[in-house]
């Protein structure tokens, strides 16, 4: 055996033996993936099937029936935008009917509007907006939920999450207690 060895075919196939199974050590451990990487796939696979049922549910929400338009007269254009390209009086109170729960939070009685230049992070021109889309009072901002507060953000054109980081909420409660004590 020691001379097959000293022999040039005996070099050879230990050297083949050696390449042989640093190959298959490199392979079995090469092919192996980071748990991280394995966690990250399937995040992303999670997240394309939440995008894609998104896609499916916009599709029935905007979905017309035939038998509506059917009839001669149902269907009518609105104006949408003025002159100037801002949304009409109309276009506004439609879609904040249809993103907005006013009935959760009330509606707002314009004459008798509060302040809201008192809460930190308004400011006057946050004010108009927040009163063109019918929210007037301390009382209406004490009770957002967490989808008011996102429509909100739409409607008024914000910056996302400011409304929670200045705590609307909790400084038009307290505006609240503190006009009701003075009453």
């Amino acid at each position: 055996m020691e001379s097959f060895l000293n022999s040039q075919w005996g070099i050879y196939l230990v050297l083949f033996l050696m390449l042989l199974g640093a190959f298959l050590i490199g392979y079995l451990f090469g092919n192996q993936k980071d748990e991280k990487q394995v966690v990250n796939d399937k995040v992303k696979q999670v997240v394309a099937q939440v995008r894609e049922v998104e896609r499916k549910l916009d599709r029935v929400e905007k979905r017309v029936e035939i038998s509506d338009l059917s009839e001669p007269g149902q269907v009518r254009a609105m104006k949408t935008r003025d002159r100037t390209g801002k949304l009409s009086d109309d276009a506004k109170t439609e879609i904040v009917e249809s993103v907005l729960d006013l009935e959760f939070i009330g509606k707002g009685n314009p004459s008798r509007s509060d302040d809201f230049q008192k809460i930190v992070g308004i400011g006057p021109f946050v004010e108009e907006k927040l009163k063109s889309i019918g929210i007037n009072s301390y009382e209406q901002l004490s009770k957002l939920r967490d989808q008011d507060t996102e429509a909100i953000t739409t409607l008024i054109e914000f910056f996302p999450g400011r409304i929670h980081r200045d705590d609307w909420k909790g400084q038009a409660a307290a505006l609240l207690k503190l006009k009701n004590k003075e009453k």
